[in-house]
């Protein structure tokens, strides 16, 4: 591809912006380990393309305040990890690993064996070879069962080649009462005991603020890291991570009664102005919106009114001055005092999800240092070895779990 070509998929390189402070993912970073401990290991979950915000400028900036051990979706993502960290210890949640046994060897990949079928092949065939183990506690999800895990014992295989890490879900872990939690750790208590791992991983994100016997070695954190406060901790000791803009492309003056965008769901009560601003579900904004969220300029609300369409959103603009909200002008949808969580409460969508959508759908520029910024093409490809950074070559979770 020409250097023509490879700019012109990114024009235009405005209209709608998802900024990404990767100082905040650091300082969220520290608190999770802060709450953790020394005794757990805090590993990142950057799966999907780190939720959307840019696998490798995310996970550079884990590693560079210490992360060690990531979690990946599948084998590309785990690959697309490799060569931006390549030192890092690197498990897939998923794919398809009798294909592609090989190169999870050769890249020093870990596995994490979700089905009775995997395990079989991997005692088979690279019964040495370090894995995780993944068991349904109650989640009903990917996992060996109980019973499957017992048919192994039986066999002898775990204690020959024990996990390097036993894993589980928890279903409810963001409401710290109820029983369901407790139920599941008891049976990932038993499954301990039956498959006597190096170490063991129950809690991802909203786990982390449960009591410390659910912590066990390792706690997997992905949404808390980006400012998700999925338990609902008052006061929220994490970060702001996403800052939402997009331009207005058009202001337009509507007669009283008349209507605004499909369906004619909205009708002006008064002379109005109606920005029409350059986002819409194509980049992730969602549906839902419509009616429901009010924009900000300066110091000024403006709602949202009408459909949200595929590429505008229209917003009144009466009550704005007009030398704040002129074509070319920024509304700002995310910010510090309206975060991702206070959409996701708004308009009853998970929080994931639109962080998911918005970091698919929008451009995306990754802020560090204050004010330091990044366009689609600054990420180097490689990195130095940890030597160079002035760190030991086997880190603290490398030299205890020997991996992950």
């Amino acid at each position: 591809m020409t250097q023509a070509a490879n700019v012109a998929r990114y024009l235009p390189l405005d209209s709608a912006v998802l900024e990404v402070d990767l100082d905040a993912v650091r300082a969220n970073y520290v608190v999770l380990t802060g709450l953790l401990g020394s005794d757990v290991i805090t590993a990142a979950v950057v799966k999907s393309d780190a939720y959307g915000l840019g696998l490798e400028p995310i996970a550079r900036t884990l590693w560079d305040v210490g992360c060690t051990s990531f979690f990946v979706a599948n084998l590309e993502e785990a690959l697309r990890l490799r060569a931006v960290c390549p030192f890092a210890r690197i498990a897939v949640f998923h794919d398809d690993y009798v294909r592609f046994k090989r190169i999870y060897r050769l890249e020093d990949i870990l596995p994490v064996i979700n089905t009775a079928e995997e395990m079989d092949f991997h005692f088979r065939t690279a019964a040495a070879d370090p894995y995780l183990l993944n068991v349904d506690t109650g989640f009903s999800r990917l996992g060996l069962s109980p019973s499957e895990v017992a048919d192994f014992c039986r066999k002898g295989w775990f204690s020959k080649h024990p996990p390097r890490i036993l894993i589980s879900h928890l279903a409810c872990s963001e409401n710290a009462s109820n029983t369901m939690n407790e139920v599941q750790k008891q049976r990932f208590e038993t499954l301990r005991g039956l498959v006597r791992p190096v170490a063991s991983s129950l809690v991802a994100s909203a786990g982390a603020w449960l009591d410390r016997s659910f912590h066990f070695d390792l706690a997997r954190i992905g949404s808390a890291l980006f400012g998700l406060n999925n338990a609902g901790v008052h006061p929220n000791p994490l970060r702001c991570v996403l800052r939402l803009r997009a331009r207005v492309l058009a202001v337009r003056e509507v007669s009283a009664h008349e209507a605004v965008g499909y369906g004619a769901t909205f009708r002006a009560r008064r002379n109005s102005r109606i920005a029409i601003v350059g986002i819409g579900y194509a980049q992730g904004l969602p549906w839902a919106c419509a009616g429901r969220i009010s924009v900000r300029f300066g110091a000024h609300a403006a709602p949202v009114v009408g459909r949200i369409s595929m590429e505008y959103v229209t917003v009144d603009v009466t009550d704005v001055p007009s030398e704040l909200c002129g074509a070319g002008a920024w509304a700002q949808f995310l910010d510090d005092e309206f975060g991702v969580g206070d959409l996701a409460t708004e308009i009853g969508v998970n929080a994931q999800e639109i962080v998911m959508r918005l970091g698919s759908g929008c451009l995306k520029r990754h802020r560090q240092d204050g004010n330091g910024e990044t366009g689609p093409f600054d990420w180097p490809q490689s990195y130095p070895a940890p030597e160079m950074l002035g760190l030991p070559p086997s880190i603290g979770d490398r030299a205890v779990l020997g991996g992950i």
